[in-house]
């Protein structure tokens, strides 16, 4: 099944293309406000460097959230264009999960702005405890010094790390959430925790 991934939804740009097991072509790039006008020119170059005709598209899988509320609604909106127009199956993957993939144990941030970070916890692809949104000082006292990080470390005073997690989309293909309706794709925002008071 030839799958389109799509990540949008921070500052980098994730496109990745695979069959069943493979990645096919893949980018992974930081686009930041620059996303809009890249995304459709990268689509057609990864099936260009496959040989790929975009009609031999059948699955989209695009992260729904959280993150950039522009950022998350550009990879939505090319998942829905593309799934009415080319009538392919839309499935959804959380943002912080697909960073995660299936990891021991690895913590994931990314920035909420505000003083604020996108949060979880991820133990081989399953959350452990919920995705939050949460005051980075808070943060900063739960995440113990030997404790793995991925994605805006710098926010708490550890080193960014953004490695390539394209083959994640694969390796977290049970947990896709398929879309039955393609109208009723949003983004999907977390809710302030209840110790953020702004």
């Amino acid at each position: 099944m030839i799958t389109l991934g799509i990540d949008t939804s921070f500052h980098y740009l994730t496109l990745v293309l695979f069959d069943e097991d493979h990645v096919l072509a893949s980018i992974q790039k930081e686009a930041f406000k620059k996303q809009s006008e890249l995304v459709l020119v990268e689509i057609e170059q990864l099936f260009l460097s496959c040989g790929l005709k975009p009609n031999t598209l059948e699955a989209i899988v695009v992260t729904d959230g959280p993150g950039s509320y522009t950022g998350l609604r550009i990879g939505l909106t090319i998942a829905k264009v593309l799934g009415s127009l080319a009538n392919v199956k839309v499935y959804t993957l959380s943002s912080l999960q697909v960073l995660a993939g299936l990891e021991e144990d690895i913590h994931v941030l990314l920035d909420a702005r505000a003083k604020r970070v996108y949060y979880a916890h991820y133990r081989k692809g399953n959350v452990n405890g919920e995705e939050r949104i949460l005051p980075i000082e808070t943060l900063s006292n739960q995440i113990r010094v030997t404790d793995q990080v991925i994605g805006d470390g710098a926010l708490i005073n550890r080193e960014t790390n953004y490695p390539d997690y394209t083959k994640h989309f694969i390796q977290l293909r049970d947990k896709w959430m398929p879309v039955k309706d393609i109208d009723t794709l949003i983004p999907r925002y977390l809710k302030a925790n209840e110790d953020y008071h702004p």
